[in-house]
């Protein structure tokens, strides 16, 4: 589920729709919550679709790191990409804001984390685009990523927090644990789709 003071606007003729803040949304906020409402398909599921659900869902659809596809059952399937996105996905099963997002900012997000399974050109248009996303950004610029979403969890108890008490025990436990000390970072590198249990290769 998505943060509740945003909305859906047109971006442009070129990009379609996105997200966008309609009250200021803090660093430190959880933007988005994957909850038990998200469909979660298998590769096998996804597959036995028929094609015209197939080519409906295919483009708000992402991996997760079991090579299930993840689709949000609200407007959270809109955000766009933006090589300085303003959210971030982490591997605590929710996307955080790396920096304060003012009402009438769009939100974005990096798609560089969502194993992405074929390159191809961005149009975000922001100053310091890439250009091409790549299906190993999350091994170029893990690191990066990795301290900016550090740095905003540890704001999440000192900030407003309207999704939180959607998150399952388990991850505000993890939360909890960082937070406090007793338990190390998760890296964004645990969010890559890796080799499958047969040891067989597996796109990412």
């Amino acid at each position: 589920m998505i943060h509740p003071d945003t909305e859906v606007r047109t971006v442009s003729a070129q990009i379609g729709n996105g997200v966008f803040a309609t009250a200021p949304i803090k660093k430190g906020t959880i933007v988005v919550v994957r909850d038990k409402y998200d469909t979660c398909l298998s590769q096998d599921e996804y597959q036995h679709l028929p094609q015209p659900m197939k080519a409906a869902m295919e483009t708000y659809m992402y991996h997760d790191r079991h090579g299930n596809l993840i689709l949000s059952w609200d407007h959270a399937r809109y955000m766009n990409h933006n090589c300085s996105s303003n959210t971030m996905l982490t591997a605590y099963n929710i996307e955080i804001a790396i920096r304060d997002i003012n009402p009438g900012d769009e939100i974005t997000t990096e798609y560089g984390l969502l194993n992405i399974q074929e390159p191809y050109d961005l149009c975000c248009n922001c100053p310091n685009c890439r250009e091409r996303l790549r299906d190993d950004d999350i091994d170029r610029y893990g690191p990066i990523w990795d301290e900016q979403i550090r740095e905003s969890l540890l704001m999440i108890y000192g900030t407003e927090q309207p999704l939180i008490g959607l998150l399952d025990r388990n991850t505000r436990n993890r939360l909890q644990q960082f937070c406090d000390g007793e338990a190390a970072y998760s890296s964004v590198m645990n969010l890559k789709w890796r080799l499958n249990q047969t040891g067989s290769s597996v796109k990412s």
